[in-house]
């Protein structure tokens, strides 16, 4: 399933191996290199975190903590892969906190005002720290969640509905958007994920699935190439 959202400049990951072998031993020298999500259970950790280790065949890895989000992982509760050196700003934890306890929520600018924050420095702060807007934090969260939702069954009507949609046709315009297809489709294909990666002859975006590499596009020229 491919992510529409622009996705940032990334640089590339370490070898599979080497993520492995410092998730299994918990190695703080990687956090922040890049970020582990397990399969079996739906979230996204720091290559420290003290929970238990799945096997490494439930796992797959992200350069940011916004690629995970958009491919539908909730932010571990023990090691808070969210925040950087441990812990967030007093001004905007109990913010992120609230979404992380309902990604359905949906709030606006007022509302960020009612709760004596200003929009604006909400704003920077999320585009500085996670790469998009607060708005499209709370977006890529709460579609995470219904897509999760999807792939485990749920109906259509439940997932609209509980998820704060008004409709059938915006949820399926908001879902096809941000994943590239209906969410019918979901329920058994396989996902895509994109990245922007730094190549000899420049910037590319690549897509990957579980059976490797599936496309490579770069321009050249400007033109476009794709391999």
């Amino acid at each position: 399933m491919r992510c529409m959202e622009q996705i940032p400049m990334i640089s590339l990951l370490p070898p599979v191996e080497e993520m492995i072998r410092a998730y299994q031993n918990g190695d703080e020298s990687y956090d922040g290199i890049f970020f582990v999500a397990v399969r079996t259970t739906g979230i996204v950790c720091r290559p420290s975190c003290p929970a238990r280790k799945p096997y490494p065949q439930n796992v797959e890895f992200f350069a940011t903590v916004r690629e995970a989000l958009f491919a539908g992982y909730r932010p571990c509760k023990r090691c808070h892969p969210l925040e950087i050196k441990g812990q967030l700003p007093e001004w905007v934890a109990p913010l992120v906190n609230e979404i992380e306890g309902n990604p359905s929520l949906r709030i606006q600018d007022g509302d960020l005002r009612a709760r004596g924050v200003d929009p604006a420095r909400v704003r920077r702060f999320f585009i500085k720290r996670y790469g998009m807007t607060f708005q499209a934090y709370c977006r890529a969260r709460r579609l995470g969640v219904a897509f999760e939702a999807i792939r485990e069954g749920a109906t259509l009507d439940h997932v609209v509905f509980e998820h704060g949609y008004e409709s059938h046709s915006g949820f399926r315009e908001a879902f096809k958007r941000m994943f590239g297809q209906a969410p019918g489709q979901s329920r058994e294909g396989q996902c895509i994920y994109t990245a922007w990666l730094e190549s000899p002859i420049g910037p590319l975006i690549a897509g990957a699935s579980d059976e490797g590499v599936c496309l490579l596009e770069t321009k050249w020229k400007g033109k476009g190439l794709r391999v």
